[in-house]
């Protein structure tokens, strides 16, 4: 499992969205010209992923296919998490708190991937009603 940090997570799921196979990902950071990307993403730089990608290839691309540890993630990290990358949305699909969020509903291959991406200092738990919460250890 590669660990990355927010930002690199943002980067890699609008990544994986804008349909590129994985040969013309490697290819485009060979080059270090992903002007290809921002003419489909302009709100992104991708220079989290470029040095996600300097630090390794297979590492990188085991955290563009979503096996990833984020280092450090905030509850407003997380609840963009949710949205970006599970299309999750606060109010349909969770309640948010003060200080973490409850009532998740989403099936168990999201809370998996859920579980493998929250940095440590966070906990991920089965309420009783089948629904899930997520606060800070």
């Amino acid at each position: 499992m590669t660990i990355i940090n927010l930002m690199q997570a943002y980067e890699l799921d609008k990544l994986s969205k804008l349909d590129f196979t994985d040969e013309e990902i490697v290819r485009t950071l060979q080059t270090g010209d992903v002007s290809v990307w921002q003419e489909k993403a302009p709100n992104y730089e991708f220079s989290e992923t470029m040095a996600l990608y300097q630090e390794g290839e297979q590492s990188f691309l085991d955290a563009l296919h979503g096996n990833y540890r984020i280092k450090y993630v905030t509850l407003p990290g997380i609840e963009r998490l949710l949205y970006l990358r599970f299309q999750l949305e606060e109010g349909k699909d969770y309640q948010l708190l003060e200080t973490g969020i409850q009532q998740l509903t989403c099936n168990e291959e999201t809370i998996e991937k859920l579980q493998h991406m929250l940095s440590t200092n966070w906990s991920l738990a089965k309420q009783v009603d089948g629904a899930y919460s997520i606060f800070v250890k």
